[in-house]
């Protein structure tokens, strides 16, 4: 039924002597696992070149998911962004892309030398305005749900995209898991053209395993160079194997349960609104739960703190914001942890300002001529007027403050402070 755990069983039945990489040879000498962490020989496949028991779970994701193709990766949603930019566009296309994304994606884009025009988060309207402006845009990338778990419009974005004649790119890293839920959220069935998932943030396999999703079948074999061009050439197969049982759980079990976890963070997120800690209760993944901080008299410190005499261990917390991502998988100790944390603790109702910028920074050089251009680090205070050499993007506000090759203005230069960054790279 798992066509890769079924062509790793075979091989380790053969008992073969292992002239081969890993060094560890699957030795008793070390845990059982280690019989499953192999590479590429007979019978098992090739990531990147697949066509027998890789290819065949691809496949089954792909049925899964409702995609044209579904490419594994054991290199997170990073080789998945990288192989999306990289199949969609040419090097200097022009894409319109959206201030909160991934570091992966500045620094593709400045490894394929994209030319991005930047919107504020989940904006149609500056979007709406870039296609005026710039006709010859092949792209827009999104990010979404985001870090907080907030969620775009994306069937707005994706018929805004397909009346341009572009393709709609979503870093769906954080919802792996929205194609299973009660209401339907996938990027793909709403209308994306690609979208990468990091099935290990909130489904059942291990770190750096994650699926490109592509709504044009057509454009696998490309999609698949592409992620050659970037990926490593020893994939893990422990990493693989996680995929392919995860698979299993996808098509029995995972809506039931799903749907039951749905119905526990929304009964959580709505006693943490009555509480004043969570002022956002639309608009949010449903697998998770993100809670103000900021509401409260206490810094992220103490909240944390706080948190952690519940037994409960965040994802993210700071002065503005605390993250709690849940799955099917955590326990109902687990759940009444966070119950009880909620009904000893109040806020005012507030959340944080969402950070966004009233105008972009003047771009001075592309991404690429910047990353690869000699750079000095200096006091940020000093740095106005200079050229951004490195990408800044600090967590909150989960938005590129400084891209490379963008000019330093004074109100940038406020913000990097504001967020810690006293200290910037930049251009000689």
């Amino acid at each position: 039924m798992n066509p890769i755990e079924n062509a790793v069983d075979e091989y380790i039945g053969k008992d073969l002597s292992r002239f081969h990489m890993p060094g560890h040879k699957g030795a008793k000498d070390f845990p059982e696992y280690f019989r499953y962490d192999i590479t590429e020989v007979e019978g098992t496949d090739s990531l990147f070149e697949s066509s027998g028991a890789i290819a065949e779970t691809e496949e089954r994701f792909a049925k899964i998911y409702g995609s044209g193709a579904s490419l594994l990766s054991a290199g997170g949603s990073t080789l998945c962004i990288q192989a999306m930019l990289a199949t969609v566009l040419d090097p200097g296309d022009e894409l319109i892309a959206a201030r909160n994304c991934h570091a992966s994606a500045v620094n593709t884009m400045a490894l394929l030398d994209l030319d991005p025009i930047w919107i504020n988060p989940r904006s149609i309207k500056e979007a709406q305005k870039a296609f005026e402006e710039h006709p010859s845009v092949k792209a827009i990338y999104l990010t979404s749900p985001d870090y907080f778990g907030v969620m775009s419009d994306i069937e707005a974005f994706a018929k805004l995209c397909h009346e341009h004649g572009a393709k709609l790119l979503v870093d769906n890293a954080h919802g792996a898991h929205l194609h299973f839920m009660p209401v339907e959220y996938h990027p793909i069935a709403l209308g994306a053209d690609m979208c990468a998932d990091s099935l290990h943030k909130s489904l059942p396999v291990l770190t750096g395993g994650a699926l490109l999703h592509i709504k044009d079948a057509a454009l696998r074999d490309k999609a698949k160079q592409k992620m050659r061009m970037f990926g490593s050439t020893s994939p893990s197969y422990l990493i693989m194997l996680s995929a392919d049982r995860c698979a299993e759980y996808l098509e029995t079990k995972a809506k039931y349960d799903f749907a039951m976890l749905n119905g526990k963070i929304a009964g959580l997120r709505y006693k943490a609104f009555e509480h004043g800690l969570a002022p956002k209760t639309r608009g949010i993944e449903p697998a998770r739960l993100t809670l103000s901080v900021t509401s409260t008299e206490m810094t992220g410190e103490e909240f944390g703190k706080k948190l952690r005499e519940h037994g409960i261990e965040p994802e993210y917390v700071n002065d503005e914001w605390a993250v709690l991502m849940a799955s099917p998988f955590n326990t109902e100790r687990d759940f009444e942890r966070v119950e009880k944390f909620i009904e000893c603790t109040f806020g005012n109702g507030f959340a944080a300002f969402e950070e966004k910028l009233s105008a972009m920074p003047q771009k001075a050089m592309s991404i690429r001529n910047a990353v690869f251009a000699e750079s000095e680090e200096i006091e940020t205070e000093k740095a106005v007027g200079r050229i951004a050499a490195r990408l800044n993007l600090p967590c909150p506000p989960c938005i590129a403050l400084a891209v490379p090759g963008e000019i330093i203005d004074e109100k940038i230069a406020a913000l990097l402070k504001k967020y810690g960054i006293y200290k910037i790279n930049v251009v000689k």
